[in-house]
């Protein structure tokens, strides 16, 4: 194969007087152009190989370096190396300012390359500091570089305004300035300050001048509305206002539900107000414990907690029945139920309510008492010559009648009828003794007598 053109590179020129195609095989000798110099390691010839392309060592030339710029006071900085064709940018230390060009690029010079510009750092000054009147400045000679500091003093009698210290620092187009203007001089002086129903907690002094502080406070029972800390400013004045020390008020009286308030009180009441309260109907005074309630500082009620309690209903027990809750304090409601086979009489439920200076339940508890349905009679008592209409070995449940009647020649003494009654314990009983039937043989021989008398006397 053959090669045509030869190849064209930015840092090298080929041979000169040579014509294309090239044989493959052909070998072509390079040399830098000005500004490169040979890359260590790499061969400056190119060679035509038998596919007809040219291959050759990438970057076979390289930039000459320049070296870093010498910049006393200063830096540079660059996004690449410091060879031919690079580019630095120039800065100066804290203090001094740059006078030249803020670039440069490394160049040819002669056979080897140099920076196009080497700018130079000289340092900031400022002029000197503004004089004052009736006052000094610390230092007046010689120069003033970046970061020199002068202090300011006023003469007696004066105050200092401003601040005391300036310094020389830089403005955006590096120019040296003062960082403030010279304070001044002046005569400051502030009234003596006080304060209605108030106290110094500091400066107790009675000459203030410029920036001399003071702070207050207020008297119990009042409380401060302002700042606490006033200053002497430069127009005699105290800056901010002088505070005022308000009356303290609490707001209107506590409510509890479980005491009210005894006598009168307004919406306010000042600090150190004390009010009285009593224990509503259903309650009593709690033990080591205060019905008085008092205004504080805080503009608060304060009072002990709880100091009524609840009073308590005498403890409720049914018989044959039970009680639930427990608790039978003041508003405590109790319900009732009766064991088996016994039922309720009365209110299924009862509260604890106020009656006069104590408590009692209300409505009065129920009774449980057994259930008639429950009370049987046994089998009524049987009577000589007579007899009940009632079934033997039958049950006889309460109210249950059986009605006796004689026999045939004998007469009934006693009650004709029984009832199936409750008894003691709610047992069953029969409402009254059985009867009895009279008459038969007694009453022969009471009918007899007489006859047997009369023939005895005929006989005669």
């Amino acid at each position: 194969g053959e090669c045509q053109q030869a190849p064209s590179f930015r840092f090298a020129e080929p041979p000169l007087l040579l014509e294309p195609p090239f044989p493959a095989g052909t070998k072509l000798r390079y040399s830098c152009r000005p500004g490169y110099m040979m890359a260590p390691g790499k061969s400056p010839q190119v060679t035509c190989q038998p596919n007809s392309t040219w291959t050759a060592d990438a970057d076979f030339c390289i930039g000459k370096s320049c070296g870093p710029p010498d910049l006393m006071n200063g830096n540079f900085d660059t996004t690449t190396d410091l060879r031919f064709g690079a580019t630095v940018t120039y800065s100066c230390n804290l203090g001094y300012r740059l006078v030249g060009k803020l670039s440069a690029q490394c160049v040819l010079s002669g056979d080897g390359v140099t920076w196009s510009h080497v700018p130079y750092c000289t340092l900031i000054l400022c002029l000197p500091p503004p004089g004052i009147e009736n006052g000094q400045v610390s230092n007046t000679g010689g120069e003033f570089p970046f970061g020199t500091a002068v202090t300011y003093s006023c003469d007696g009698g004066f105050s200092l305004l401003g601040e005391a210290t300036i310094q020389c620092t830089a403005n955006d187009n590096q120019e040296g300035m003062w960082s403030g203007p010279a304070p001044e001089c002046k005569v400051v002086k502030c009234r003596n300050p006080s304060v209605e129903n108030g106290k110094r907690l500091s400066g107790f002094g009675t000459e203030h001048s410029y920036k001399d502080t003071v702070t207050f406070g207020c008297n119990p029972g009042y409380s401060l509305h302002g700042s606490s800390v006033v200053t002497c400013e430069a127009d005699s004045e105290w800056k901010p206002s002088l505070p005022t020390c308000e009356p303290i008020y609490c707001g209107p009286a506590p409510q509890f539900p479980f005491a009210e308030l005894l006598g009168a009180a307004g919406n306010t009441s000042p600090v150190g107000t004390k009010l009285s309260y009593r224990c509503k109907p259903g309650y009593t005074a709690a033990r080591g414990k205060s019905s008085v309630v008092t205004c504080q500082e805080d503009a608060d009620w304060a009072a002990d907690q709880d100091f009524c309690i609840r009073q308590q209903c005498p403890p409720l027990v049914i018989k044959n029945g039970e009680v639930t809750p427990n608790n039978f304090l003041f508003e405590s409601e109790v319900t009732f139920t009766c064991l088996p086979k016994y039922e309720l009489k009365g209110s299924s439920s009862s509260k604890c309510v106020a009656s006069g200076s104590g408590v009692e339940w209300e409505p009065a508890p129920p009774r449980c008492e057994i259930r008639l349905s429950d009370i049987f009679c046994g089998d009524p008592p049987t009577i000589k010559n007579g007899m009940h209409n009632g079934t033997r070995d039958s049950a006889f449940a309460y109210g249950s009648v059986v009605v006796y009647q004689c026999k045939k020649g004998f007469t009934l003494t006693g009650a004709a009828s029984l009832q199936c009654t409750a008894g003691d314990q709610y047992q069953g009983a029969w409402s009254a003794p059985a009867p009895q039937c009279k008459g038969g043989a007694t009453m022969i021989a009471v009918g007899i007598l007489p006859l047997l008398l009369a023939v005895l006397v005929l006989s005669i």
